[in-house]
């Protein structure tokens, strides 16, 4: 947040505190680094994330009682407009993935250091880059193991809601970490039980068999949805079709419940909270936002008891 509400603010100190109320124990924070397109190797951090005030939150966040993971994400500028978003970060040229992963590894190396300086809980070494995790495996290891030497802490990486199952490197890290954005179904404002019926038709069939696999547990690392009846066909989607905050706030609470079922999910991160109060017009540029809506705070209170 831009305006003296980010991280180490007063006002981000205040929604930590919102947070704990709530009944959480953890929270994310989000550092950006920034690529000028999806396929030049250029990944740059000039915005200093000690300068952002990361280290602060981190020291703040557990003042409140929260434990941290850090969830490092990289932004570019052919987001948005062009359709384009995270997965879409591949390189063209054998040479320019190494200079990609050499300055992705100074970026996260240094999100490393932050983290294990504070005392951050856990560390995201990705997120949803989903044209490098398969492709390139050997230098994911090899950067993993890099963060190792300077971080001691829990390392989980954050694939999108398609790239899990096809990761092959999960032994590395200690966490399968899943931004579940999976669709449910197609049916507009389901009702309690086609959406409980979905979840479990995704444990059943995908989730469970896939931890197995792995033997290593799953986190959630985003869950979220808008306050749109199409919100469980398409839960990434911003644009908010026919609002119905009473839709948004049961597909939290169901989610939640389905996850609590199981003991192999670790935790679930939701999507978003802003380190300042979101006015009606943030909202309306940010349908994820959810700490100003009481029904769906009511909704996901229950699953932090």
């Amino acid at each position: 947040m831009r305006g003296g509400n980010g991280y180490g603010s007063e006002s981000c100190r205040k929604q930590l505190a919102d947070i704990a109320a709530l009944g959480a124990n953890w929270v994310s924070l989000t550092d950006f680094a920034f690529m000028p397109a999806v396929d030049r190797p250029t990944v740059s951090f000039g915005r200093s994330a000690e300068k952002a005030g990361l280290p602060q939150a981190i020291r703040d966040a557990h003042s409140a009682g929260l434990k941290v993971l850090i969830k490092p994400h990289l932004w570019s500028r052919d987001f948005g407009g062009n359709k384009k978003w995270h997965g879409d970060i591949a390189m063209t040229r054998e040479d320019d993935w190494q200079t990609w992963f050499d300055q992705y590894g100074q970026y996260i190396l240094q999100q490393a250091r932050i983290a294990s300086e504070n005392h951050a809980e856990a560390l995201s070494v990705g997120c949803e880059l989903e044209g490098t995790s398969k492709v390139q495996e050997g230098r994911w290891r090899t950067l993993i193991a890099q963060i190792r030497t300077q971080y001691d802490g829990y390392l989980i990486y954050s694939a999108a809601f398609a790239e899990w199952p096809k990761v092959p490197w999960w032994d590395a890290v200690d966490c399968i970490g899943i931004d579940a954005y999976m669709p449910l179904t197609d049916l507009e404002n389901a009702s309690d039980e086609e959406l409980r019926q979905a979840w479990t038709r995704l444990y059943d069939e995908q989730l469970t068999p896939f931890q197995r696999k792995w033997n290593k547990p799953i986190c959630f690392t985003e869950l979220g949805y808008t306050a749109s009846i199409n919100a469980a066909a398409r839960p990434w989607a911003y644009d908010v079709n026919r609002p119905s905050t009473a839709y948004q706030a049961r597909l939290y609470k169901i989610a939640l419940e389905q996850a609590g079922r199981h003991d192999y999910v670790r935790g679930v991160f939701l999507w978003k909270w802003f380190t300042s109060d979101p006015g009606p017009r943030m909202d309306r540029g940010e349908p994820f936002a959810i700490q100003n809506r009481p029904e769906v705070l009511d909704a996901i209170r229950p699953a932090f008891k």
